[in-house]
């Protein structure tokens, strides 16, 4: 039996979302195009829009569709930096931290690389960053603050609507990158007037890969990363991929309806399984938020003492076909394998050695949540006696 506990790289299609997919298939018509056989796509590509605004709280013509989170991450923050282009790039300051996402990071190193001057504030030990320091660190010159809506790594919520509202203040360009947040905690755009622009991908709520969007705010003016035929109001130009946009609709709809529900299941199986840990004398340190406020109940990044997280997640999958992550899908084919989220909450070499990455889906049950505390007991316990040490500290 399969068992999986990655849903922060990627979900499964839901029931609803493949019937929808293969529907779609049948209508090949351009959705451009004039005629009566495209009515249906047209209503495709429409729907698509509504029901992505509905989740997030805003209206269908603030959603472009793009491929996923790394596109919108580049035509938000590319968009608003070339803004500048002609400007002596060392005249233009940027706010992030230094636990975004590649699709951020990546952006913002090659712009520095031109002069851009940049600035990546740092996490407490529970992964949050401090309001406080972004506003200390905002300069004359500060075009742009970036900041991810929770880390794909810990699970650990920033504060981005007092991020919102300071940028709003000081009249900055505010992206966020809410792939991690959106279709699993509620998000209301029209309560938040300082967001510039939001990413979002669908496959991070059960929707297909391959499909995502961007929320850009009224009064902003982007820059087309694609030109071409003009469709998403120019931003985004391509045929649209009309069988992905009919998933997408349906796993908006089907995740706005359960966002209590499903984050209600997250937290059960999430104390089950730190409590199941305990209950087997399993030694283990949470790398994350301590308050529920700010931390992601669908995400459990753990560091067991004295183990190496690459020994345990290879035995767990293949002895007991337990699929889990030592962090960041995106992040593991670097040349360090040390994860830079947890470098830079200031753990050791021994616990980010020691660290895996659990996260929850919304059919994830009880029982699998036994299961795999149960195998993380027994593998444990094999790889300790391998190495003669009994659990203790770091």
């Amino acid at each position: 039996m399969d068992l999986y506990f990655d849903n922060n790289a990627t979900t499964p299609l839901s029931d609803a979302v493949k019937k929808a997919m293969i529907d779609a298939m049948s209508y090949y018509a351009n959705p451009s195009s004039p005629y009566q056989l495209s009515r249906i796509p047209q209503e495709i590509v429409e729907n698509a829009h509504k029901q992505c605004a509905d989740l997030l709280g805003t209206q269908p013509n603030n959603i472009v569709i793009t491929s996923g989170g790394t596109e919108s991450n580049n035509l938000a923050i590319k968009s608003i930096l070339s803004l500048y282009a002609e400007c002596d790039w060392k005249s233009i300051h940027v706010i992030s931290t230094s636990i975004e996402h590649p699709s951020i990071l990546e952006i913002l190193y090659f712009f520095e690389k031109k002069g851009l001057q940049l600035t990546l504030l740092s996490p407490s030990s529970e992964g949050i960053i401090d309001v406080a320091d972004i506003e200390a660190k905002i300069q004359p010159n500060t075009k742009l603050i970036s900041m991810m809506a929770i880390n794909n790594e810990t699970g650990a919520i920033q504060d981005y609507a007092r991020v919102a509202r300071l940028a709003y203040e000081k009249g900055i360009f505010f992206h966020i990158d809410a792939v991690q947040a959106v279709g699993k905690i509620k998000i209301e755009l029209n309560k938040l007037p300082g967001v510039s622009t939001l990413s979002f991908s669908g496959h991070k709520f059960n929707g297909p890969k391959g499909i995502g969007g961007l929320f850009v705010a009224e009064n902003i003016s982007l820059t087309p990363l694609l030109h071409g035929g003009g469709q998403e109001k120019g931003l985004r130009s391509g045929t649209e991929n009309t069988i992905g946009l009919a998933g997408l609709a349906i796993a908006a709809q089907e995740a706005n309806s359960q966002l209590i529900s499903r984050y209600q299941h997250y937290l059960q199986l999430r104390n089950r399984l730190l409590e199941k840990l305990s209950l087997l004398s399993v030694q283990y340190d949470v790398n994350g938020s301590k308050n529920p406020e700010y931390q992601a109940a669908w995400t459990i990044n753990l560091s067991f003492k004295n183990i190496r997280a690459e020994s345990l997640a290879s035995r767990l999958n293949l002895l007991h076909g337990i699929s889990l992550s030592l962090g960041s899908a995106c992040s593991n084919n670097k040349e360090s394998h040390r994860s830079y989220v947890l470098l830079s909450m200031g753990l050791s070499n021994e616990q980010i050695d020691g660290a895996v990455r659990i996260s929850l889906g919304n059919k994830t049950t009880i029982d699998e949540i036994d299961i795999l505390a149960n195998a993380i007991h027994l593998e444990i316990s094999h790889l300790l006696s391998l190495s003669g040490r009994a659990t203790g500290t770091y």
